[in-house]
């Protein structure tokens, strides 16, 4: 090839400080290329240890190792670039070019073409690679701003074609000489069918001649007139429209008159629903209230009238502590606390006893932010009595605790029968002996898991202020006393005070035990680190194991995989999830390079009271 070839650098030739990905396998084209980018202003280089399917480019230099390794990633995202170009510059020996043409076409069709834009033989020729890599980054620009135009122009027109208002034009006599798209598909009339016919074309009767002689006085004065009408369509049908018609003033004189219709048939009938499910809501035994920022009620139904003893007009504008224990309000104040601080819903029980009617009653509450033309007024709050439930999932936890009593019992009989047998046999029946053993503690192991998480999901608590600063580091001396091969390592302050369940010790300590017993190197390594992020305090957990499988990051992020639990890390790892959920938080599970797992675990700041 020839090494030379076109260039520009003038700086609308789009290779302006574009991304360049290199791919290479080569240590030594890898080398060469990167030196390359480096040595231009026009370009920045994309660190190549980035992953192919989350690194940010403009144009990939790849080989053919690197292109048969990647050529599915990089045609996926090629596809879903379009219609920009997400250009592949292919480097390929000199000598291996004939196979592109010889190879029956298979290589050029299934991955040179879908893949790869321009080729380049190797040795790198550096006139080759500039001209190609710019025509590329060219082609690259031209294609973004192709885009970016298209779907300026395609916003303009869907703004246009789908305008909810109709709008006419008549002029001073009311003859209507302009309809928009609206207009014929709100009333059913044809721009040919109404240009040229007045207003009373929609008229449907049902609004009286003093109605039209207010309007037509009103135009004809120069002033803007804004009424709901009743109009009838082409059809016959009818909708309410809210209409304004202003005057198109000219020398102090009407010269047009513009109307602006917006069918508000919907809303109409919408208004008709609200009233009937006010009605539903007022007929509701579960209490339903809307409360402002500072805690007033700005709405209430007569199922919390009835609770609280008071009537309607004695509960707005005012709180809770006006009709239930003190201990109760101050609970769900910090609950509406919540909402209003992280504009999210939250769920809590609450028990509380009432002052003025001596009902009692436990409740389960979903409340949620309550917005006013798009701001924050205050909480929406629904109460589901759940006495009888709560009545029953005790009675269920009665027999939970006598069955799990019973089969503990059993085991330790199972257990210590086993370790007797063990000192006494030898050979094959001392071995089975063992597993008769280790299987017993396994199962006293998950019976106590399952007492944990029983009363995580049966007994929930309100999260609390924890100092988890204080618990890790208690926890971390625990576990390597226990396992003195493990190097357990905490970092980050020694104060950390969350909100969080009663539960968070024994979740933190199941990600410790995990990182350890479930680690296959000769000296387990964690690492705990503890910060704080913004109006969160966070917690992770690194490994240096072999990584976690699909079925345990299932339960640790999502609670999935519940049905399908068989084992007892399982186990564990669900209580982890449930305490971290209840607490308020959130929990991600990623892989380290090379090896290992991090768990890290978001809790609120802990707020002064």
């Amino acid at each position: 090839m020839n090494d030379a070839y076109p260039t520009d650098d003038s700086p609308d030739d789009g290779a302006g400080q574009a991304a360049l990905f290199p791919l290479l396998s080569g240590e030594g084209n890898q080398r060469l290329v990167v030196e390359w980018i480096q040595a231009h202003d026009r370009y920045t280089l994309v660190d190549p240890d980035q992953p192919v399917e989350t690194a940010t480019f403009d144009c990939c230099i790849l080989d053919g190792e690197m292109l048969q390794t990647h050529a599915e990633t990089l045609r996926a995202r090629k596809r879903k670039a379009k219609p920009a170009l997400l250009p592949c510059l292919l480097l390929i020996p000199e000598a291996d070019l004939s196979l592109i043409e010889t190879d029956s076409g298979e290589i050029a069709d299934s991955v040179v073409f879908k893949t790869a834009d321009e080729v380049v033989s190797m040795p790198i020729k550096k006139a080759e690679l500039e001209w190609r890599t710019q025509a590329l980054v060219r082609l690259r620009t031209q294609s973004l701003r192709l885009k970016e135009r298209t779907e300026t122009l395609e916003l303009f027109k869907q703004a246009v074609e789908a305008s909810g208002h109709a709008i006419w034009i008549s002029d001073t006599d009311g003859t209507i000489n302009y309809v928009n798209p609206a207009f014929e598909s709100i009333t059913g009339y044809s721009r040919d069918e109404a240009v040229g016919e007045s207003p009373n074309l929609l008229n449907s009767g049902e609004m009286d001649d003093d109605f039209y002689s207010d309007l037509w006085e009103t135009i004809t004065a120069g002033d803007t007139w804004h009424e709901e009408i009743t109009n009838q369509r082409s059809d016959g049908s009818q909708y309410v429209a809210d209409q304004t018609i202003a005057p198109i003033v000219a020398d102090g004189e009407p010269r047009a008159f513009v109307a602006v219709q917006t069918d508000i048939t919907e809303r109409k009938e919408l208004e008709g629903r609200l009233s009937l499910y006010r009605d539903i809501i007022e007929r509701l035994e579960d209490p339903i209230m809307i409360q402002a920022c500072e805690g007033e009620f700005r709405l209430v139904n007569d199922a919390l009238c009835s609770f609280a003893g008071l009537s309607r007009d004695e509960l707005l504008g005012d709180g809770e502590y006006a009709f239930m224990d003190e201990e109760t309000a101050t609970t769900i104040a910090r609950q509406k606390q919540r909402v209003i601080e992280t504009e999210q819903p939250v769920e809590y029980s609450v028990e509380p006893t009432f002052k003025h009617s001596d009902r009692e009653a436990i409740f389960y509450t979903s409340r949620y932010p309550y917005y006013e033309d798009g701001e924050l007024a205050g909480t929406l709050a629904i109460c589901r009595n759940v006495t009888d439930l709560e009545e029953r999932t005790r009675q269920l936890h009665v027999l939970d605790n006598i069955l799990r009593h019973n089969i503990r019992n059993e085991l330790n009989v199972i257990h210590g029968r086993g370790e007797q047998l063990q000192r006494n046999l030898e050979g094959e029946p001392k071995a089975a002996a063992g597993t008769i053993v280790d299987r017993a503690e396994t199962l006293l192991t998950t019976s106590e898991k399952s007492r944990e998480i029983t009363a995580v999901l049966s007994d929930p608590r309100e999260p609390t202020s924890v100092d988890i600063g204080q618990v890790v580091r208690g926890l971390a001396e625990e576990t390597a006393d226990d396992w003195p091969n493990a190097d357990v390592d905490v970092t980050g302050p020694t104060e950390l005070v969350v909100s969080a369940t009663g539960s968070i010790a024994a979740a933190i300590e199941e990600l410790l035990t995990n990182a350890v017993i479930h680690n296959d190197s000769e000296n387990p390594h964690v690492r705990v680190n503890l910060a704080v992020e913004g109006s969160w305090g966070t917690l992770s957990v690194r490994d240096n194991g072999p990584g976690i499988s699909e079925f345990d990051r299932d339960v640790l992020e999502s609670g999935e995989a519940i049905e399908t639990l068989s084992h007892g890390s399982g186990l564990g790892l669900w209580l982890v999830y449930w305490t971290i959920n209840h607490s308020g938080g959130k929990i991600r599970v990623d892989e380290r390079e090379p090896r290992g797992t991090e768990i890290t675990i978001w809790l609120p700041l802990a707020t002064a009271v």
